[in-house]
Order: structure tokens, then C-alpha cells, then sequence
């Protein structure tokens, strides 16, 4: 289960790296490129909030759904997470 949440986190870091989704621009759909059956299961809850916990992502509160962008404070953690992981 702990490959496919660091699956899960990778999606989604390079889905806000890819859209330049840093501080105030945020997007709704986070998980859109996900495959159907992660979209609401818990492993991707957990990632999100890991993520959230380890202030990589900033969620926002906007028209009723939580929006995020990357933290631009962790700009250089991020990066190299990307570099590493996703851009291959």
C-alpha cells in the first residue's frame, strides 16, 4: 500500500509542477488523472493530507471544494522530489 501512495503523491506533484501551480494559483482538479478506482479511496485522502502535513501542498477553500497549490517556501524540496521521481 505505501507504492501506491508515493504513486499517488508523485501524480499529483507533477500535475501541479507541470501547471506552474505555486502560492496563489490553485486548481480543483488534483486527482483528475488518477485511474477511477484511486479517485476517492483512501490512500489518495492519506496522501493528500500527508502532503498537506508536510507543507508541500496549500489547500485553499473556494466555491465549496478545496483547491491546491504547491508552497512555493518549499520550492527547492519539491524540485528535487520532481527531478528524482518524476521527471523521468
Amino acid at each position: 500500500m505505501e507504492s501506491i501512495k508515493e504513486e499517488v503523491k508523485k501524480r499529483i506533484i507533477i500535475r501541479l509542477v507541470r501547471w506552474r501551480k505555486w502560492g496563489g494559483s490553485h486548481t480543483e482538479n488534483i486527482i483528475g488523472g488518477l485511474p477511477s478506482h484511486l479517485k476517492g479511496a483512501k490512500v489518495t485522502k492519506q496522501a493528500l493530507k500527508e502532503l498537506e502535513r508536510d507543507e508541500w501542498l496549500l489547500p485553499a477553500k473556494k466555491t465549496g471544494e478545496i483547491h491546491y497549490s504547491l508552497n512555493p517556501e518549499k520550492t527547492d524540496e519539491i524540485l528535487q522530489f520532481y527531478e528524482k521521481y518524476c521527471n523521468k
